[in-house]
């Protein structure tokens, strides 16, 4: 049977042809129209908002995805398994993840057209140490990123702190320098039942979901109300979601990227988020989900996201403030300005750091001491090419 047969990664991407299917095997898969140039083909820089896509069977094929998600200068969020299961258990797509091979090819292919490639997936905490082992093969395998989808609903956390714990030690056992992101149900009487002290632990960032028709009930108001966040007469608004999610989530350091809500057509409401995380500072948003976002929502993104940023000072300096960019993933941040020194943690692209000394130079690099509100430590300022990854933030 067609479904009953796995794409391989010379299938995928072999004969010059991206996601090419096999032949014989009854069906074609084009490249997404434009191609880009050829000198601008290879891995996608710089930071975008992220797309979130569930199944290739309910979202749509992935060359239909790419040819939109680079269109609009979007990256994809894409859904590899769920607990210990991969994806082809539920995706009926003959492209449906089925192990590290399948990542890699996917993965491949949507950089190639100039598509950051992240990777997103529910814990369960049921067997952790498998749970984080899949985790590293989908980093290894290419992914920029891995977002954790931690609810304490039905199919989604069953586990105990200990158990995020142990998730945590493994994956950084396997992959330590990997950027782990945590999606999260911001409603406070929904956080308070998993672990996210635990989970903040180890990871870089929050995606808050920020669904202000889904969440715009009249329980809701009531609950969000006894839990000391009344919503007032507008009701539950994406600014007032985005406050909220500050407010739980700010006292651990981490950037937040918010998730919006893909299926409101409200585009005053759209226009009011995008506005709210500007003003909140957040330079990346993303969105749930791919197969039910409307298309007037890709040039808001893109509009968006080309709208000019703060002019920032002429250089470095101790007392200012930098932000993390380029570097396609995570900054290192060490014990010592040195290349050998241990590697304390490493954080994402887009982060706001404050420059506590420096410049040191070793190695060939300039070192600055920086810190977030919870952790200090030396960054390089820039690569070897001479491509920045610390510039300064006002």
């Amino acid at each position: 049977m067609l479904l009953g047969r796995r794409i391989t990664r010379r299938q995928l991407l072999g004969a010059g042809v991206a996601l090419a299917a096999a032949a014989g095997l009854g069906f074609t898969c084009t490249p997404p129209p434009p191609w880009p140039p050829i000198s601008q083909r290879g891995r996608a820089s710089g930071p975008r908002h992220l797309i979130w896509v569930w199944q290739f069977s309910q979202d749509g094929p992935p060359e239909q995805i790419a040819s939109v998600l680079a269109q609009y200068n979007l990256g994809i969020l894409l859904k590899t398994h769920d607990g210990t299961d991969w994806m082809s258990r539920y995706d009926t797509s003959p492209y449906a993840v089925y192990g590290p091979d399948q990542v890699a090819a996917l993965a491949s292919y949507y950089e190639t057209y100039g598509v950051p490639f992240h990777a997103w997936c529910v814990v369960k905490g049921l067997e952790p140490e498998r749970e984080a082992e899949m985790c590293a093969q989908v980093i290894a395998a290419g992914a920029r990123s891995v977002t954790v989808d931690l609810e304490p609903h039905s199919g989604f956390w069953e586990g105990t702190t200990q158990a995020a714990l142990t998730f945590g030690r493994e994956l950084r056992k396997r992959q330590p320098e990997a950027t782990l992101y945590v999606s999260l149900d911001p409603r406070p009487w929904v956080i308070n039942r998993v672990p996210l002290a635990e989970f903040a632990s180890f990871s870089q960032g929050f995606v808050p979901q920020i669904y202000w028709e889904t969440f715009n009930s009249p329980d809701n108001v009531r609950r969000f109300e006894s839990s000391g966040f009344p919503p007032g007469r507008e009701g539950i608004t994406p600014e007032f979601l985005l406050n909220v999610s500050s407010s739980l989530l700010g006292r651990y350091g981490h950037p937040i990227q918010p998730a919006a809500q893909g299926a409101s057509r409200n585009t005053t409401a759209w226009t009011r988020f995008l506005s709210a995380a500007r003003k909140a500072g957040i330079s990346v948003v993303s969105v749930w989900r791919y197969g039910v976002t409307g298309g007037d929502v890709w040039p808001l993104l893109r509009n968006w996201q080309m709208q000019s940023t703060p002019t920032p000072p002429a250089g470095l300096s101790k007392g200012g403030n930098a932000r993390i960019v380029n570097t396609g993933s995570c900054l290192n941040l060490r014990d010592a300005p040195t290349t050998t020194a241990p590697i304390r943690t490493c954080l994402p692209d887009e982060t706001i750091v404050r420059v506590l000394d420096g410049p040191v130079a070793a190695n060939g690099y300039r070192w600055w001491l920086i810190e977030t509100q919870v952790i200090s430590g030396w960054s390089a300022e820039a690569g070897p090419d001479g491509v920045r990854w610390l510039v300064p933030w006002p």
